[in-house]
């Protein structure tokens, strides 16, 4: 590898942004490894994306029960990490952002969703949609089902209302890497963030990304970060995730970048979890 590529890497690092979703997330902000609160709506999803980590919780039966998991006094809330919140219709979607808000005062209402059954505008505050293939044929074949026009679709409904609006794209070495600059252009073209994260292998999930084909000897840093400086040339407001940004900037203060970007990526031993608490659900 090139040295000039190696310090095109290095300044992307360096100038790259995270996410509108990651501020004030208690990992950024106090250093501890949680992310925002978050109200789980149902477990159940209308797609089977081939790198869901929601698939290794149900596996394993550890998937969380619906309800609030989290701080007293949050500063954001994401709708949800688990599932399809969507799935119990846009009108009770947004009867719990009031509830929250009513709860929470003064809470962001972050909804995280696949855009398939977001067929108008809703009242969050941010809306991170996920589409990780370019084609319908891409889309289909990772998620079990033909919906990339409705997606694409959501995120041009929910940017057109101003609302904050972020593509979330999970990286898939071998499956999906020569489509990220194609996302980057929808991101660009409805001016919205795009959100690079990489895929996290989960019990159950290797197997499963393998069959699909997943080149697990291309998981490394410099591959996701390759991939990422080459959409953001597009001109897209590529953006990494907030906590990794920061744990690669951590290393790089001790480590010397060439040692750092050719770290492989390991695989995590259990299957995902909610490190907060149950604390209440509401009727909706």
């Amino acid at each position: 590898m090139s040295g000039k590529r190696l310090r095109e890497l290095e300044r992307f690092i360096d100038e790259v942004s995270y996410p509108s979703h990651c501020v004030n997330c208690p990992w950024l902000k106090y250093e501890r490894p949680e992310h925002h609160s978050s109200y789980e709506v149902t477990a159940r999803c209308n797609l089977n994306c081939v790198f869901c980590y929601a698939y290794s919780s149900a596996k394993a039966k550890s998937l969380p029960e619906p309800g609030y998991y989290g701080d007293e006094n949050p500063e954001a809330v994401t709708v949800s990490q688990y599932g399809e919140p969507t799935l119990i219709g846009l009108e009770k979607l947004e009867k719990l952002f009031d509830l929250l808000r009513k709860r929470f005062k003064g809470v962001r209402i972050d909804l995280q969703t696949n855009g398939t059954l977001l067929t108008r505008p809703v009242k969050a505050d941010i809306v991170m949609v996920s589409l990780s293939s370019s084609t319908e044929e891409g889309y289909a074949r990772l998620t079990g089902r033909n919906e990339f026009h409705s997606v694409v679709r959501a995120v041009e409904l929910s940017s057109s209302e101003g609302v904050g609006t972020i593509v979330r794209t999970v990286f898939l070495p071998g499956i999906n890497s020569g489509e990220i600059e194609s996302i980057a252009r929808i991101a660009e073209s409805l001016e919205v963030e795009h959100m690079i994260q990489p895929c996290s292998i989960h019990p159950g999930l290797k197997e499963r990304l393998g069959k699909a084909g997943y080149i697990f000897e291309n998981d490394t840093l410099y591959d996701y970060l390759n991939v990422a400086e080459k959409a953001k040339s597009t001109g897209a407001d590529v953006r990494l995730p907030g906590c990794l940004l920061r744990i690669i900037r951590s290393m790089l203060e001790q480590f010397d970048f060439e040692d750092v970007v050719f770290l492989k990526r390991g695989f995590a031993e259990r299957p995902p979890e909610i490190r907060r608490e149950w604390k209440f659900s509401f009727k909706l």
